[in-house]
This record gives C-alpha cells, sequence and structure tokens, in this order.
C-alpha cells in the first residue's frame, strides 16, 4: 500500500496536534488536575501514535506510545502531573515537531530513538522522577510486560492447530523457493493475523504487518492476495508464508506489536506435508496460476492470490505541497460566481453574435462580466486568508520557555488571533515577530524584582501580542511593561557607531 499520497495530509495534521498538545500542556501545567485537558492530551497523542505507525513513522510511533502510557495512569488516577513531567512532555513535542520537520525535509524521520525521554516516561510511570537530561542504557531492555505479551502469542501459537495459514495450497514454484530456503539454513514460516473487530483501517493495519515482518524475513505468499489486502476485501484474518532467518516468536511478536492486531498464530510449515497437498491439489486443477519463478528463485510478482506485495521503493525526497484548509462556504461563494462567470460569458458571445444586437446591450453584459471576475478575484483573495492564530500560538510556549531560561516571571497576553492574512505572509511573519516578542523578554522586562516593585510594578513582567485589521491593513503590535527604550543608551551607542 503506497501512503505517500497522504504525506500532506499527514505532515498538516501532525503539526495541527502538537500546537494544540503544547497549548494544551501549558494549560495542564496550571491547572495538573484537570480531567479535561488531561483527556484531550491523551487523545492527541493517541492520534498521533496511530497517524504515524499507518505511515510507517516507527520511532515517532514508539514515542507517542510511549507518551499516550504516561496520560493513561495519569486518567486513572495511578500517577499525578507535576512540573518535572511538564519538562519532559515540552522536550517530548520538541523531539515530535523534529521528526515532523525531517520527515518534510527528506522523507524520514531520522535515526535518533530519544531514548532519554522514553526512559524517563517510564521511570515516572516506576513511580520515580523524570529526568529526560539522563542517557538511558545503551541496551534497551525490553519491559517483563512486553515479554510476556510476546511469550503469550508464541504459546497461542503453539496451541491454534486450526490456523489458517495450515490451509494454503501451495504451486509448484513456491515449493521449489521454500525447499531452497531450507537448504540454504532459513526457516519457512506460516502466519496467520487477526486484526482486532473494532480496528476502523484494516488494510493499513495489515499494510503495517507486512511492513513489520519484511524487515525480518521475505513474505512468498499472502492469502488473501496483496491487493485483495490493500482493497479490504477481507474479513478480521489474513495469512503470509515468510522465508526468514529469525523464529516463529520473532515474527510473532512483530505482528502483535502493530497496534489494534487482536492475535497472530505461526509455525513452521512441513514441507513435505505441503508437497503432498500441492500434488493433490494439482491433479485436481489446472496449473494455470502458477507465479514465474526468477532467475534467483524466488517468487515474481503478479496479481494473483498467493502473491506478496511488491517491496517499497526506496525513499526519496517527498514533494511536500503548502496547503490551505479552506472554510466550505468560501468554496460555494467561488462555485457561484464561476457559474455567474459561465452565464456572462454565453450572454456576452451572445449579444455579439446575434444580428441587430444593440450596443448598449453588449455594453451591459460587458458591465456584468466586469462585476462578476472583480468578485471571483475578491473571493479568490479571501480563500487564501488563513487566521494568524497559525503562528501566535506557538508564542505561548516560547515565552514559558525563556521564563525559566532567563529566571524571569513573565505572562503573554495575545488578542485578534483570529485576524486573516495572506498565507504567504502569515508563513513570513512568524520568524520576525518570534525576535520582537524575545526582545521583549530578554531586554524589556527587568532582571530586578525589586526594581519591578520600586517602579510599581507586579512582580511578572507583562508581554502583549495584538492583532487587529485597520482599513485594508492588518496591524500587529508587541509591548511589554519592562524598561522601555533607554534612549540615552541608544544615542551613545549610536554616537560610537559614528
Amino acid at each position: 500500500m503506497d501512503v505517500s499520497q497522504y504525506l500532506d495530509v499527514f505532515i498538516d495534521e501532525s503539526k495541527e496536534h502538537l500546537q494544540n498538545l503544547n497549548t494544551q500542556i501549558l494549560d495542564l501545567e496550571q491547572e495538573p488536575g484537570n480531567m479535561d485537558t488531561i483527556n484531550e492530551i491523551f487523545r492527541a497523542a493517541h492520534t498521533l501514535k496511530g497517524m504515524a505507525g499507518t505511515m510507517g513513522y516507527k520511532r515517532m510511533q514508539n514515542l507517542t506510545h510511549n507518551m499516550e502510557n504516561v496520560f493513561s495512569e495519569v486518567r486513572n488516577g495511578a500517577a499525578k502531573v507535576n512540573a518535572n513531567v511538564v519538562d519532559v512532555l515540552f522536550q517530548c513535542l520538541d523531539a515530535l515537531d523534529e521528526y515532523v520537520t525531517n520527515i518534510q525535509t527528506t522523507g524520514d524521520e531520522g535515526d535518533n530513538d530519544n531514548e532519554n525521554l522514553i526512559k524517563a516516561f517510564n521511570d515516572f510511570l516506576a513511580g520515580n522522577e523524570p529526568d529526560a537530561n539522563k542517557e538511558a542504557p545503551k541496551a534497551e531492555a525490553t519491559s517483563k510486560d512486553e515479554t510476556a505479551d510476546k511469550q503469550e502469542a508464541a504459546d497461542k501459537a503453539e496451541k491454534d492447530d486450526d490456523a489458517s495459514w495450515k490451509k494454503i495450497k501451495f504451486a509448484e514454484s513456491q515449493l521449489v523457493v521454500m525447499n531452497e530456503a531450507v537448504k540454504e539454513g532459513k526457516h519457512v514460516i506460516g502466519l496467520t493475523v487477526t486484526v482486532q473487530e473494532s480496528c476502523i483501517l484494516k488494510a493499513a493495519r495489515a499494510f503495517l504487518v507486512y511492513k513489520a515482518i519484511e524487515d525480518l524475513g521475505e513474505i512468498i505468499v499472502s492469502n488473501p492476495s496483496a491487493q485483495d489486502i490493500e482493497d479490504e476485501k477481507f474479513d478480521l484474518e489474513f495469512s503470509l508464508i515468510v522465508i526468514s532467518d529469525s523464529d516463529t516468536d520473532k515474527l510473532i511478536a512483530a505482528a502483535t506489536n502493530v497496534s489494534e492486531i487482536e492475535k497472530a498464530v505461526g509455525g513452521y510449515v512441513e514441507l513435505d506435508a505441503a508437497s503432498s497437498e500441492s500434488e493433490k491439489a494439482s491433479e485436481q486443477t489446472e496449473d494455470s496460476n502458477k507465479p514465474a519463478v526468477s532467475d534467483n528463485n524466488k517468487p515474481a510478482a503478479s496479481e494473483g492470490t498467493g502473491n506478496a506485495p511488491a517491496k517499497a521503493a526506496d525513499k526519496k525526497k517527498p514533494v511536500v505541497n503548502r496547503t490551505v484548509r479552506v472554510d466550505i462556504e468560501k468554496l460555494d461563494d467561488l462555485m457561484n460566481l464561476v457559474s455567474e462567470l459561465i452565464i456572462a460569458k454565453n450572454s456576452l458571445v451572445s449579444a455579439a453574435t446575434t444580428k441587430g444586437a444593440s450596443t448598449n446591450n453588449v455594453n451591459e453584459q460587458i458591465e456584468y462580466l466586469e462585476s462578476v471576475t472583480t468578485n471571483l478575484h475578491e473571493s479568490v483573495m479571501k480563500v487564501r486568508m488563513v487566521p494568524i492564530e497559525s503562528v501566535v500560538n506557538k508564542f505561548p510556549r516560547m515565552i514559558r520557555d525563556l521564563q525559566k531560561k532567563l529566571n524571569k516571571k513573565m505572562e503573554l497576553y495575545m488578542s485578534g488571533e483570529e485576524t486573516e492574512l495572506d498565507r504567504t505572509v502569515v508563513d513570513e511573519i512568524g520568524d520576525p515577530l518570534m525576535h520582537l516578542l524575545r526582545n521583549s523578554a530578554d531586554h524589556g522586562i527587568e532582571n530586578d524584582v525589586a526594581l519591578r516593585k520600586e517602579r510599581g510594578k507586579p512582580e511578572t513582567g507583562s508581554i502583549w501580542l495584538d492583532a487587529y485589521q485597520d482599513g485594508n491593513n492588518v496591524v500587529i503590535e508587541v509591548r511589554d511593561d519592562g524598561n522601555g527604550i533607554d534612549v540615552a543608551a541608544v544615542r551613545n551607542k549610536a554616537r560610537e557607531e559614528r
């Protein structure tokens, strides 16, 4: 299954979820016991995990899975959020943002496993104080629960004598490939994987199982076929025959590690019995669906049942388009104006070609056409407009981090986030605004709390970011209640530079 077509949507939605998580965790820092905020964070982390898993980004999926585990315990009342956890959560969001940035620029999430963050989350769940600055052990131990789950899956596989993979009939060419693999010391393993009944995207989960298994070996048979699975033409289970250096337990564990997989059962294929069954089947049916065998004794891909999916092509740098989400009402306006444009065009053609048509009639149609095109131009411009909120929402987190770094008490107040600007302007305005806000935090707000009190100001400094419409212009103001501009210092600096 080719998921590259969803890359643009994945990047846009990941950024939205990360921004939402930043906002929610800022709220959580102020109200650690707010269950609505906790539930919202859990849902956002769960959604991000599912999206990353569907796209095949395992490191991002693993990190969000650990974050989800933390909030699962917090929701259940088994753990409580504290300042250290919040710090780790923000570091986690930065790591996730790095993954998304890497994916957007290279198509790959990178090779940073962020083991220190995962260890910090596990420490928190174990009742210890999390510290993301400590290095995690180089060899990441498998948790007891995970080991138990894998063992349970293996035990089930041994007990399940009715696994569907055992009912697969092999073509002669497939038997040749499997026998050659055994001679080379490899294992031929059958797997039957069952998807949870509540799973909505069965094909996506099956695709992730394929990817996980292909990391450990070569899939030579798929039942149903890869195409049928991609089209979700299967109930809840599918079977695979795999050639691998790994044992059955490893393949089962790889399959069951995919979310929303109910179970996986498997075992070694008995080639002698399979050959006998194949001979019986060949006497009863024509051997017209055999896959061709290539020079290296591997079956070539075809459309029929029993063929493995083609391996994914080498990843290339993706072409990611900048997108704008458009309100449906704006699209309706565009549709109506385009309809009017067609009517105006037809009326003008009719007036120009009709014998005896008056100049006044033609002029009226031209005026009507001009009105429609003007309105159409305005509507297209409105479609390009997006709220400035998409830029300014990241600033409260920035001020929060500066507050800790500079050891200053500061608060950011924003207004006019709904003010709309052209998308290209919004893309470019973020860095200048960030520079202005950093100046207010670094140089505007006084370092000395006593000095602020002496000046009749509260201990906590205030920074304001206001956006508003002023005629055809949008005004964005940044101000603070700090020192202001030291005119004498500026004058002296200017003299030095002369």
